[in-house]
């Protein structure tokens, strides 16, 4: 099933979770988003899209960003 158009606006698919605690999180860790995309292995745009809310992030990318913070995926999610 693709995505609406209001559902790409909002960032927010089937699939995908916004992860609202994220930049503090990030923030805690002392990490800036560059640093924190090349732990993770994702773009720095990623992080600032998911940082923002603009976006959601699929599970893999959210395992990957817990791991690189040292944190449980749940945190992110808060």
């Amino acid at each position: 099933m693709k995505a609406t158009s209001k559902e790409q606006t909002m960032g927010s698919t089937r699939r995908s979770v916004l992860l609202p605690g994220l930049r503090m999180a990030r923030q805690r860790s002392g990490l800036t988003q560059h640093e924190l995309s090349k732990l993770a292995g994702v773009g720095k745009g990623t992080v600032s899209e998911l940082e923002a809310g603009r976006r959601g992030a699929y599970p893999r990318t959210i395992r990957r960003l817990a791991e690189a913070l040292g944190t449980k995926v749940a945190e992110l999610m808060k």
